[in-house]
C-alpha cells in the first residue's frame, strides 16, 4: 500500500518543516520538500491532506500493563483492547512487562514466549521489559538468553517485600553487575520499603487506612530515598538506570542531585502525576484514582512539569493499568484496592494540552513521548523517527480539535475515565502503523494481530 501525506507541518530532526511523506508498504520511502516529488512517484497512492495539522512519528508508551494478572485479578484491558485504545490516542508502539517470575516453572525465555503469545492480538507494535524479583546464577544465565531474543531492559522493585517483588540489596548489587556486563538497562520502581512498612504499621495502629492517607503511607520521602540509593548504586557500578513513574517534588530533587553529581540516572513521569492530585482521593469515587505511587499535591504537579521543561525528566509514559469500576470497588482501603488507572489513549492529548501551557512545544512533546523512549529502549530509529527506510509509524495530529476525555469517547475496557473532567485541545486524527492506516478521522480501520514484537537493540544510555 502506498500513502502520500502532503501539506502537513512535519516534526523532523528536532524542528517543524513543510515536508511531504511517501509511504510504500511498511516503510517511509521518501520525505522531502513538496517540489521534489513528481506525479509518477505518487501515482496510485492514497493521498492524505494534512493541511493545518502536525505530522508526527508515532508515540511510544514505554510503560503499560495490559493483561496484568495481579492480586487475584486480571486487568480490564488485554493486549487487543489496550493497544486499540493506544492507537486511537496516537500510540504506535508500547512496552509491556514479562511478569510471571513468581512461577519458576518457566525460564525467562519461556516466560517471554508466553507473553508474546498473549500479545498476539495487539493492534500496534510492542516491545517488552523483563521483571526480576529474585537473582541467582540461573537468572544470570537466562538473562543472556532473553537479551539474544531482543529484551534489553529489566524492571526491579525497591518495595513490595510482602508481595515478593523486593530485591534485597545484596541481590540487587549482583543483578546490576550482570546487567552492566550484558548492557541491560535497569528500570526501577523507586520507593523505599523500610519507610513504607514503618508507615503502614503506624497508620494501621491509628486506624488511618483510607485512601486519603495513601500519599502519607507511601510518602514522597520514600521515593526520594530510593532514588538516592539507586543513584549511589549506579555510581559504584558505573552504569545507567531509569526511574519509572516519578511522582513527587522530593523525588525530582533527589534525581536532580544525582544527575548533578554525574550519575547516569534518567526518569519518566506520567500524565496522572502531572495533572491529578491527592484531592481526588478524598472524593466519593476516590478509589478510581488509586494507584502506586499515589497522587500527591499540586506543588508536586508543578515541580514535575518543570522537570520536563528543563530536561531532568526524559520521558512521559502512562503506567496504563486499567481495572473496571466494579473491580476498583472491591477493596476497602489503601491496602486492598486494586491500584492503577487507564491512560494510553490520553497520553499525547494530555501532554499536548497542558504541556503547551507549561512551555513545551511540539518538538519537545515528540521528544518526550517518542524519540527519547525509542532511544532509551533501543528502538530508534526504527521507531521514534520519520527517517527514510524506517517503519511508517505516523500520526496526524490536529492541534485545534477539542475532545472531552469522558469514557464515552474512550476505548479502554475500564469503561471509566480518570480525566472525565478535562476537555483537551489537540487530538490525533490519523494513526498509521507500519504503513497501515489504523485510525482515520476517528474511524477504526485496523485489525487484531497487526502488532508485531520489536526486538530492542542496546539502549542509547550505554
Amino acid at each position: 500500500m502506498s500513502i502520500y501525506i502532503k501539506n502537513g507541518k512535519v516534526v523532523y530532526d528536532s524542528s517543524v518543516k513543510n515536508l511531504n511523506i511517501l509511504v510504500e508498504d511498511e516503510h517511509i520511502k521518501k520525505i522531502d520538500i513538496p517540489e521534489n516529488f513528481d506525479e509518477a512517484e505518487i501515482n496510485d497512492s492514497k493521498i492524505i491532506d494534512a493541511e493545518g495539522r502536525y505530522v508526527l512519528p508515532g508515540m511510544i508508551d514505554a510503560h503499560t500493563h495490559y493483561l496484568l494478572k495481579s492480586r487475584n485479578a486480571v486487568t480490564a484491558d488485554d493486549f487487543y483492547s489496550g493497544s486499540l485504545a493506544a492507537a486511537f490516542g496516537g500510540v504506535t508502539t508500547f512496552i509491556d512487562y514479562i511478569d510471571d517470575q513468581h512461577d519458576r516453572d518457566n525460564t525467562l525465555k519461556e516466560s517471554m514466549e508466553n507473553r508474546k503469545d498473549e500479545a498476539r492480538d495487539a493492534v500496534v507494535d510492542y516491545s517488552l521489559h523483563q521483571v526480576i524479583t529474585h537473582f541467582d546464577d540461573e537468572i544470570a544465565r537466562e538473562l543472556r538468553e532473553i537479551k539474544e531474543q531482543g529484551v534489553n531492559s529489566i524492571k526491579i522493585f525497591t518495595t513490595y517485600r510482602k508481595e515478593g517483588y523486593l530485591l534485597e540489596k545484596e541481590n540487587l548489587y549482583e543483578l546490576f553487575k550482570i546487567s552492566k556486563q550484558l548492557e541491560l538497562l535497569p528500570t526501577v520502581h523507586a520507593e523505599d520499603n523500610e519507610i513504607i512498612e514503618n508507615n503502614e504499621e503506624k497508620y494501621k495502629a491509628q486506624d488511618k487506612t483510607g485512601i486519603e492517607y495513601h500519599p502519607d503511607i507511601r510518602t514522597d520521602k520514600s521515593e526520594a530515598e530510593a532514588v538516592k540509593n539507586i543513584g549511589e548504586l549506579i555510581d559504584i557500578m558505573g552504569m545507567p538506570a531509569y526511574i519509572a513513574h516519578l511522582s513527587s517534588k522530593l523525588g525530582l530533587q533527589a534525581l536532580k542531585q544525582q544527575q548533578s553529581e554525574g550519575r547516569d540516572l534518567y526518569a519518566e513521569t506520567t500524565p496522572h502525576y502531572l495533572v491529578l492530585n491527592r484531592e481526588f482521593l478524598e472524593r466519593e469515587d476516590g478509589y478510581l484514582y488509586f494507584m502506586t505511587p499515589p497522587l500527591r499535591t499540586k506543588e508536586d504537579n508543578e515541580s514535575l512539569w518543570r522537570g520536563l521543561t528543563d530536561d531532568h525528566v526524559d520521558v512521559v509514559a502512562t503506567d496504563h493499568c486499567a481495572f473496571t469500576e466494579a473491580q476498583k470497588k472491591i477493596g476497602d482501603d489503601s491496602f486492598d484496592i486494586l491500584p492503577g488507572i487507564p491512560g494510553s489513549e490520553t497520553l499525547l492529548p494530555l501532554v499536548h494540552h497542558f504541556g503547551s501551557e507549561k512551555g513545551l512545544d511540539i518538538v519537545d512533546i515528540v521528544n518526550k513521548l517518542s524519540k527519547n523512549p525509542a532511544k532509551i529502549f533501543g528502538l530508534y530509529p526504527r521507531k521514534g523517527s520519520l527517517k527514510e527506510g524506517t517503519d511508517a509509524d505516523i500520526i496526524i495530529f490536529d492541534p485545534e480539535l477539542t475532545r472531552p476525555l469522558d469514557s464515552i469517547f474512550m476505548h479502554s475496557m475500564a469503561e471509566y475515565s480518570p480525566y472525565k473532567h478535562i476537555e483537551v485541545k489537540g487530538f490525533p486524527v490519523t494513526t498509521i502503523s507500519r504503513g497501515e492506516i489504523l485510525i482515520n478521522e476517528g474511524a477504526y480501520r485496523g485489525f487484531r494481530g497487526h502488532g508485531q514484537f520489536i526486538e530492542a537493540e542496546k539502549s542509547s544510555l550505554f
